[in-house]
């Protein structure tokens, strides 16, 4: 979650759903080429975007989260826009007192259709599943495929072709979204940047950088002047 002014960004994509809303003016994003303006918009992973500056309420979506699930639901066409009722209710929601996870979930159910049922899955699958809803809280030096695969009792080739079902994307890009949460976790706790993106198993700060750029389309280190200021 991010309330505050959003500066300048190159064109980029990262793997969860993204929430802006506008504050005080229509959130004003070009999608894939084409300008879409709306007092909030919804814009589905994997999608490439710009956010033209300007305050805002963001809400980043895990795509492999129950949240995300529901919300892609309704995001299949890469974006949605939202009207000023809606955008009203959704930060009355954000505003709303509680703990962090429950505001989230009462935004979700806010923008996403009733919930699906769960389809039926095999032992395997769940065990899969588990090792993905696990990763964040694991050192990246157990992020390896044959590590995750060995823990759900697969082949490195069946794993990664479950993974992919499950995840929505290969493995490596996936392993990629998690370092990058990790050494920005890392560096606004005070790190450095090159100690961040060692914690997070990049090879230097450079490396981190370049993948920021491509997730989010600005440095590690602009993103960190707003948080620490």
């Amino acid at each position: 979650m991010f309330t505050g002014h959003a500066g300048d960004n190159r064109v980029h994509r990262h793997p969860a759903l993204q929430l802006a809303l506008g504050e005080g003016q229509a959130v004003r994003v070009e999608i894939e080429g084409r300008l879409v303006e709306a007092p909030g918009v919804l814009i589905g992973p994997d999608v490439a975007h710009h956010l033209h500056p300007g305050g805002v309420w963001l809400l980043y979506v895990e795509r492999t989260s129950v949240a995300g699930r529901r919300l892609a639901a309704t995001c299949e066409a890469g974006a949605g826009r939202l009207s000023d009722d809606e955008c009203a209710q959704l930060r009355a929601l954000w505003m709303s007192p509680g703990e962090g996870s429950e505001r989230i979930d009462a935004l979700v159910d806010a923008l996403s259709t009733a919930p699906t049922s769960p389809r039926p899955e095999s032992a395997s699958t769940r065990r899969v599943r588990e090792v993905i809803s696990a990763l964040p809280q694991r050192s990246p030096l157990g992020w390896t495929l044959n590590a995750m695969a060995a823990e759900a009792a697969l082949s490195p080739s069946r794993f990664a072709h479950a993974f992919r079902d499950q995840a929505g994307m290969a493995v490596r890009p996936y392993l990629r979204w998690l370092r990058l949460a990790r050494a920005l976790q890392a560096a606004a706790l005070g790190l450095s940047l090159t100690d961040a993106a060692h914690e997070a198993g990049f090879a230097d700060a450079a490396h981190f950088t370049r993948t920021m750029r491509r997730h989010f389309g600005v440095t590690p280190g602009n993103v960190l002047r707003s948080l620490r200021g």
